[in-house]
């Protein structure tokens, strides 16, 4: 609520736009907010500083003027935002490229950015030793804290909360994060947090959805495998593009391939996520997510998409310097490779806007739509509608796997209805 001055304070900001991405704690000056259980909690005094209204995500994300901030002349696509340069890499690496999501770009990135010097440490996300069904945020410092934190995690993580760490420490940081975490950073530069300018390089991951953390229980359960008996746990462990892998204490592997994410991303979707605008991370100094384009060998290459000069110098240095390898694409060939994830989050997205009561800002407008773009946006919501209900995901928990995998086909082909233009 306001107070008589007309200063905002957390109590302002609406609990069913949060994205979990965890600036509102990092920033708070009196550490009154803390991130449990995918909610966050003010459990001290309010100074109503409005730090964390004016640097939240979910709330607004005003990306014309963001851009105008941020990047210097450079060309822009409607769909992917502004960029330099396009390409499809991959870790010169092997191990690397091996254990990766896609290409292990990402890690050598960082690994680069580590070994020359040029940052003292980089936030990640990392499972936890103790319970490696669940994440840790932790600033990797050296090497193997980085290979630590390879691959996807498909949960919602506060991973700005560790700006309340950032603040006490020296030194020059980067951030791995989804357009959510990078969104709240490059708020805070831009309205000018005094200690925004630690984090020296930003590198975002593509993003089509989340989930929250009881998809992963949901997994685990489907696979029959008790918590205490996991060892490690991939959302996309094996080959190229991977899957749900679980690996026990007595050497046993549970395996679903990814397109089950395709359902669950639907019953277990948080409701700020289904009206986020940003698919290819544009805020970005560098992004970075699988690579689709046709006549590639799709294991172990990722698309990049540079952004800054910032991002174009740590790229080329990387390349340089043998540690990564590359081959330039155009953008048409990128928009060809996720037309589907386009459809849903560029386009689709402003039907999902106008059929929510309580929704983020944005200053972007609409494109030029057809009558089956919107009936297939709206079957879509009403798909999310039914399959999140806590009743129908009972039901569809106890299904059997083929089942399960006939609908997860089915979502596929409704989120990707439509064309673009």
């Amino acid at each position: 609520m306001t107070n008589d001055k007309g200063v905002h304070n957390f109590k302002d900001l609406d609990s069913e736009l949060c994205t979990f991405c965890g600036t509102c704690v990092g920033v708070c000056s009196q550490n009154s907010l803390i991130a449990k259980d995918e909610k966050i909690y003010l459990v001290g005094k309010c100074k109503s500083c409005e730090l964390c209204y004016n640097a939240c995500p979910g709330r607004e994300v005003a990306f014309s003027k963001l851009n105008a901030h941020l990047f210097e002349s450079s060309q822009r696509g409607r769909y992917i935002g502004v960029y330099k340069s396009i390409y499809v890499a991959y870790s010169r690496d092997i191990k690397i490229r091996n254990n990766a999501s896609s290409g292990g770009v990402v890690t050598s990135l960082l690994i680069f950015l580590l070994d020359k010097g040029l940052i003292d440490g980089a936030i990640v996300v990392c499972m936890k030793d103790e319970e490696p069904w669940n994440y840790e945020v932790k600033i990797a410092r050296t090497k193997t804290e980085i290979l630590k934190a390879s691959q996807s995690k498909y949960s919602l993580v506060p991973l700005n909360a560790i700006l309340s760490k950032i603040r006490e420490e020296e030194g020059n940081f980067a951030l791995v994060g989804l357009p959510c975490h990078i969104h709240g950073i490059r708020k805070l530069q831009m309205i000018g947090w005094e200690h925004s300018d630690k984090i020296k390089y930003l590198i975002g991951l593509f993003c089509g959805f989340n989930m929250h953390l009881s998809a992963t229980n949901y997994l685990i359960n489907k696979l029959g495998v008790e918590k205490g008996d996991i060892v490690s746990l991939q959302y996309r462990g094996g080959n190229y593009p991977g899957g749900f892998l679980i690996k026990t204490k007595k050497g046993n592997e549970k395996f679903l391939e990814k397109f089950y994410y395709n359902l669950l991303n639907l019953m277990y979707v948080p409701k700020r996520c289904l009206l986020c605008a940003d698919l290819m991370d544009e805020l970005a100094d560098i992004s970075v997510g699988d690579a689709w384009i046709k006549g590639i060998d799709k294991n172990g290459w990722s698309t990049v998409i540079v952004r800054t000069e910032k991002g174009q110098s740590l790229f080329n240095g990387a390349v340089n310097h043998n540690y990564l390898g590359y081959k330039k694409i155009s953008r048409e060939d990128l928009l060809k490779s996720h037309s589907h994830l386009i459809r849903y989050k560029k386009r689709s997205i402003f039907v999902r806007l106008n059929l929510s009561k309580i929704k983020p800002i944005y200053d972007l407008a609409a494109p030029n739509m057809r009558i089956r773009e919107y009936i297939s946006g709206f079957l879509f919501f009403c798909l999310v509608k039914i399959l999140s209900d806590d009743y129908v995901k009972k039901v569809i928990c106890i299904l059997p796997l083929n089942l399960l995998g006939m609908m997860a086909y089915l979502a596929k082909y409704i989120k990707g209805r439509g064309g673009i233009e």
